[in-house]
């Protein structure tokens, strides 16, 4: 197994940004990872277990395969008005079960992202630009995968980060918001142990990434007339509408015009709906007070 050092381990890694942007911009590959992720920290974790990560012409793709798919497939079963326009991708679609209703886009050209959030019929897309992670290379190495993998740590967006990273695949990219590694980041955890991302493989993309359908399916009103409502803003602003959303019942029911919903058990008796409104943003909400 070959190490292909980019330079040397020194204790503080600072990259230059235009290097970062386009260091392996002619490799464009899908990168499969595990997610996990918890919306209590005393319980257990939930898993998205089909993540991609897409990178192609200088832009990454953050999302879920199920999702997409389900995206993509809704574009042919609905017409404009709701109505089922086609039975056949009907039946596909009620097949299957996402999981996770957010992506990440970047285009480090422009060095911006777009986070995007859907709820029910809520678009919601948080826009910023990329920020460099300090990173304190180590020494440890383990294998993951099959790859020579080195750590490094670094406190970011609000939260300390442990990654692993290969040099034998040169992209100074990562799952999410995470990057800048001298190679790629295939497993990454917090400090608190709230998300964990683990790296299955990886493989060459001969089609294209899902950049363009993503962005279209989060960004453009394609369904207004199905009562679709768009939003576009600065991250902290949409983080802040977005926690609130996952953890306000109250506002959850107000923002989706809900009146009256109920949820009961499998005999039919009532359940609090407010105890199933738990989430922990990976950005935590006391960086952005920090940030004012």
């Amino acid at each position: 197994m070959k190490n292909h050092n980019l330079f040397s381990r020194t204790s503080l890694c600072i990259l230059a940004l235009a290097f970062l942007a386009f260091s392996a911009e002619a490799q464009n590959v899908r990168c499969s990872y595990q997610y996990f992720y918890k919306k209590d920290p005393a319980k257990g974790f939930y898993k998205v277990p089909d993540m991609r990560l897409d990178h192609c012409d200088g832009r990454t793709a953050w999302y879920s395969e199920t999702t997409a798919i389900s995206d993509s497939l809704s574009f042919i079963a609905f017409d404009e008005t709701g109505s089922i326009a086609d039975n056949e991708t009907y039946g596909q679609l009620t097949r299957l079960r996402p999981k996770l209703f957010e992506c990440t886009t970047i285009d480090y050209q422009t060095q911006s992202f777009i986070q995007h959030y859907k709820s029910a019929t809520l678009h919601l897309n948080g826009t910023g630009q990329l920020i460099l992670p300090e990173w304190v290379l180590s020494d440890e190495e383990k294998v993951v995968e099959g790859y020579l993998c080195h750590k490094a740590t670094a406190q970011y967006l609000g939260r300390d980060w442990t990654v692993w990273y290969t040099e034998e695949i040169p992209l100074n990219i990562g799952p999410w918001l995470l990057w800048g590694a001298p190679g790629l980041i295939v497993e990454a955890r917090d400090a608190d142990n709230l998300f964990i991302f683990k790296f299955t493989g990886i493989e060459s993309l001969t089609e294209g990434c899902r950049f363009d359908l993503l962005r279209k399916y989060y960004l453009e009103p394609h369904n207004k007339k199905r009562g679709a409502d768009y939003t576009t803003d600065e991250m902290q602003k949409v983080e802040s509408t977005y926690t609130k959303l996952m953890s306000d019942v109250h506002f959850f029911d107000e923002a989706h015009h809900i009146q009256g919903a109920r949820a009961t058990d499998a005999n039919g008796r009532e359940l609090d709906r407010a105890a199933f409104f738990k989430y922990i943003p990976k950005i935590p909400t006391e960086y952005w007070k920090n940030k004012k």
